[in-house]
């Protein structure tokens, strides 16, 4: 059903966010360009960083004028609402998820349990919808919320994250990829990425593999410690992503534990065999052994196992990101995302508000 405002030139979504250097700020700029080009008006508005550690002081801000309604994430969601307006949460990372528990600090673990749980507390009770981005992270939040959790898949643009143009060869040999093979990890460094475990795989890799670390891994190791085929990558803007997936032959997901696996479905979409552990999220975006070779969590000579299959299968690498790219665009498509998306925003705005 369409809404009085959609008929009169589509929705005013007010888009608040803390940028902070995550899949959460992927996620709302994707949001804000597909919501434009289905015909609507998002007004993304970013905050710096350090609002992570105050968000009820965004309490204050003003909130653009005849919005129809208020998309935010869920530590500093509650911060939002405004009378009258419905609030839509996405949650994209559930800290008090059970399963998250062995991966943090104990920092990590005080300052969710007292500040980011409180908040995201705050955030589901004022919101007129909640939404989890998988459903590793919606059943564990349907075990302790009242309302209902809908789980909407986060997207990829396959038009942009898409296989390099084929290049048709005169004989079997020629164009064949020559050795290192390159594996690529791309994430922040932290225990449940498995940034720990990068170094071992490189070395058990050997010279025949190449591993190419983008993100936040430089803060991480000192060079003088890494083995020599690891390579660190500079910062790298999201909108050159594609161009880093097609420098590389397999994507490399080591995560112990993950909500959603953004990096994987890229990989997928770009037409790339994906290599890691069958954890929460990447399991429900991968299927091993038709998209994905996927070993048990902290199995680093099973996964190095599938490296060396992948090294010496040629058809199995070309079969698996051929089946990754159809997964890709049939489940995680801009289209679907946004469309569930729109009809979240239609249940709420005919529901009353206060």
């Amino acid at each position: 059903m369409v809404t009085e405002s959609e008929k009169a030139g589509g929705l005013r979504i007010w888009l608040p966010a803390i940028r902070a250097g995550s899949g959460a700020d992927v996620f709302t700029s994707r949001l804000a360009e597909a919501l434009c080009r289905a015909g609507h008006t998002p007004l993304l508005q970013w905050f710096d960083h350090r609002y992570e550690l105050v968000p009820w002081l965004l309490r204050s801000v003003q909130a653009p004028s005849e919005i129809d309604l208020v998309h935010a994430g869920s530590w500093q969601g509650f911060a939002f609402k405004r009378q009258g307006i419905p609030l839509i949460v996405t949650e994209h990372q559930y800290v008090a998820h059970p399963d998250f528990a062995p991966y943090r600090s104990l920092p990590q673990a005080l300052y969710h349990r007292l500040f980011a749980e409180r908040w995201a507390r705050h955030s589901y009770a004022d919101a007129d919808a909640v939404v989890a981005v998988s459903e590793f992270c919606a059943v564990a939040m349907r075990a302790v919320l009242t309302q209902p959790v809908t789980v909407i898949h986060n997207w990829v643009d396959s038009d942009r994250f898409k296989p390099p143009e084929t290049v048709v060869v005169d004989s079997p040999d020629e164009g064949r990829k020559a050795y290192p093979l390159k594996l690529l990890f791309v994430g922040n460094p932290s225990r449940r990425k498995g940034v720990d475990m990068l170094p071992m795989i490189a070395d058990l890799l050997g010279p025949a593999f190449e591993l190419h670390c983008l993100g936040g891994l430089r803060k991480a190791f000192e060079s003088r410690h890494l083995p020599s085929n690891m390579k660190l990558m500079s910062r790298t803007r999201p909108e050159q992503m594609p161009v880093v997936y097609d420098s590389v032959d397999i994507a490399l997901v080591p995560s112990r534990y993950e909500p959603f696996g953004y990096v994987a479905l890229e990989a997928m979409a770009s037409g790339l065999p994906v290599l890691g552990f069958s954890s929460s999220g990447t399991s429900e975006v991968c299927i091993h052994g038709s998209t994905a070779l996927l070993a048990p969590i902290d199995d680093v000579s099973q996964l190095v196992a599938y490296a060396r299959q992948l090294a010496e299968n040629p058809g199995l690498r070309e079969k698996l990101g051929a089946a990754g790219r159809q997964r890709a665009i049939e489940c995680f498509g801009e289209e679907t995302a946004v469309a569930a998306y729109l009809d979240v925003y239609r249940r709420v705005l005919k529901r009353p508000c206060f």
